[in-house]
Order: structure tokens, then C-alpha cells, then sequence
């Protein structure tokens, strides 16, 4: 088990712009050994940064998720340099996985470009959809397992969610706002609970939480992958969240695209950061959701939307909300 955030999105170099993840990809989210997204594309991150001089700024990531990663192989990322000017600097990365009998299979491609530290013509920031309170009036994710654990009907539920998804509190602080969708159901765990929101359309329900890393990130490469690593949660099936269902509901949800979009060239994630999570629509068995990040400050620090499998069962219909 990686102990570090570091550890777990981290890179090293194996040969001229080729690189092997620290750690094999983590699991969050399924009972098999399939990994979390999160860490393959945080692990293409860092590969593609290790490319890029320091004087430039990352601000987007573009990709596709390929195949499945197993938790027991490594990853092994290919930097391609597309693009190397006096304002700009394209990566792509290609995410591999060499199985035992040889045969190597692809998890991940994605696209970095990162941008010289120019001056701003203007500045300006959007805010949260809703208004969300400070970290120290939210609750921790475990409170509020325990509040709902008191319920017998949901305790297996929730204590199955809890071993599901504890990848993220190994590596983060995080403090749900209770207003917010996920507080009230436990990330939809306890998908039958009445919430606040539910008087809502669900494309205007909103989840939120403060995050910041449990250890100090030291460099600007090591904040960005982190940033990749906790951009990626929760968005595959927020849509089951936000409308009283969960995963044994479906029967397939994931990740199927993403785009990062960085808006600061200074990043410090030990900082307590916001982020807000909406969906916008689905249909064609696929979902689109965004995750927007802020700082402390209220200023917008990153989006990460994704288009998601949302398959359902056979037989199995929802009609229009």
C-alpha cells in the first residue's frame, strides 16, 4: 500500500522520454482489481511535466481513457514532443501496461500543453454555483457515515461505500459541506435518503466539499499531478447521486474522456480548496459532468468535465427528469 500522495503519482525515468509509475495504480471504486483513473492520468501527468521546462505553465489536459489499468502492474507512459515554441509546449502520453505474457496493453492517451507566464489583459473568476460553507463549519466524510450508519437499513450500504472508496482519505483532508448532495447521501450510498435538493432539476444539484493534501506538496510538478488525481473523483457517477440511485443500479459507469483546464500558475493543494460538482446531461447511455475547483480565496483554480459510460441494465429504462 503507497503512503504517499507522491509515491502514488509519481514517475521515473527509464529511458529517453519514457517513464514507469513509483507505485502501481491504486484501486477506488470496484470490488475488481481495476484501478482508479485518477492515478493514470496524475502518473501522465508527471511523465509529460518531466519533459516541459519550469519556466512554462501547465493549463490543459486532454485525453482518453483506453482500457482498464491493473492494480498490479505499473504503469509505463511514452512522451511524444509535438510541440516546442517560445510560448508553448504539447505533450502527448501514451499510458501502457505490460501483462506477464508479454503482451502490452494501452489504459490511457492524453494531451498536455503548458503555457509561458504571460502578464493578463483582464481577470476575472466565476463563483460556485451555490453558496457553501467554510471547512471548519464541514463535516468529515466519516461523521457522517456514522450518523447514517445508525440507520440498520443502510449500515452495509454505507460500511461497503467506506471500503470502496478509502483511496482518497489516505491522501486527502476532506470536509463535506451538509447542504451539498453527497453529505446529505453519502456520495449516494445511501441512495433512498430525502435531501435538501431534491425539489431540484438534476442538472441544478449541486456536491461539494473542501480538499487539501494530508502531506506537503513540494513542487509545481507534484501539486499539478495531485491536482489530476483528485479532479477525477466522483464524476463518473454523480449522475446516479444526484437522482436516488447507485451502482448496483447500472451496469456499467465510468470514465470514458476528460478535460483538465488549469487557470493558476501557482498551485499549493496543502491549501484547503473547494470543489463543486454539477451534472449536465445524459442520454445515449453516456453522462456529462464537470467538477470546477477554487482556492481558498474564491478564485476558479481548475474544471474537469468528463463524458461517462452510464449503461443500464437490460431491460432497465429512466424516462426524462
Amino acid at each position: 500500500m503507497t503512503s504517499t500522495l507522491q509515491a502514488q503519482t509519481g514517475v521515473t525515468q527509464t529511458g529517453p522520454d519514457e517513464f514507469v509509475s513509483l507505485s502501481p495504480p491504486a484501486r477506488m471504486g470496484n470490488l475488481l482489481p481495476i484501478a482508479y483513473g485518477g492515478c493514470s492520468i496524475a502518473v501522465a501527468v508527471s511523465a509529460a511535466l518531466a519533459t516541459v521546462p519550469k519556466s512554462f505553465a501547465l493549463y490543459s489536459v486532454l485525453g482518453h481513457f483506453l482500457g482498464p489499468a491493473s492494480t498490479t502492474l505499473d504503469l509505463r507512459c511514452r512522451v511524444s514532443r509535438l510541440r516546442d515554441t517560445k510560448s508553448f509546449v504539447t505533450r502527448k502520453v501514451e499510458v501502457v501496461q505490460i501483462h506477464p505474457d508479454g503482451v502490452e496493453r494501452k489504459c490511457l492517451e492524453l494531451v498536455t500543453d503548458s503555457h509561458i507566464r504571460e502578464k493578463s489583459l483582464l481577470t476575472y473568476s466565476i463563483a460556485p454555483t451555490d453558496s457553501h460553507g467554510r471547512p471548519e463549519t464541514c463535516l468529515p466524510l466519516a461523521v457522517l457515515r456514522e450518523l447514517h450508519v445508525q440507520d440498520a437499513s443502510e449500515a452495509s450500504k454505507i460500511e461497503g461505500f467506506a471500503a470502496q472508496f478509502s483511496l482518497m482519505d489516505r491522501f486527502f483532508e476532506t470536509r463535506l459541506d451538509p447542504s451539498s448532495v453527497s453529505a446529505q447521501n453519502i456520495w449516494g450510498a445511501a441512495k433512498d435518503t430525502i435531501t435538501t435538493q431534491d425539489q431540484r432539476h438534476i442538472t441544478a444539484k449541486t456536491s461539494a466539499e473542501w480538499s487539501r493534501t494530508i502531506q506537503p506538496m513540494e513542487s509545481a510538478q507534484e501539486n499539478l499531478a495531485a491536482l489530476a488525481f483528485l479532479m477525477d473523483s466522483g464524476l463518473s457517477f454523480l449522475p446516479l447521486a444526484h437522482d436516488h440511485l447507485w451502482l448496483d443500479d447500472v451496469a456499467a459507469c465510468s470514465s470514458l474522456d476528460f478535460a483538465m483546464r488549469v487557470f493558476v500558475s501557482h498551485l499549493d493543494l496543502g491549501q484547503w480548496h473547494l470543489k463543486e460538482r454539477t451534472t449536465a446531461r445524459a442520454g445515449e447511455g453516456r453522462s456529462y459532468s464537470e467538477g470546477k475547483l477554487w482556492d481558498d480565496k474564491g478564485d476558479l483554480v481548475a474544471i474537469m468535465s468528463q463524458q461517462c459510460i452510464l449503461r443500464p441494465k437490460k431491460g432497465q429504462t429512466r424516462s426524462s427528469l
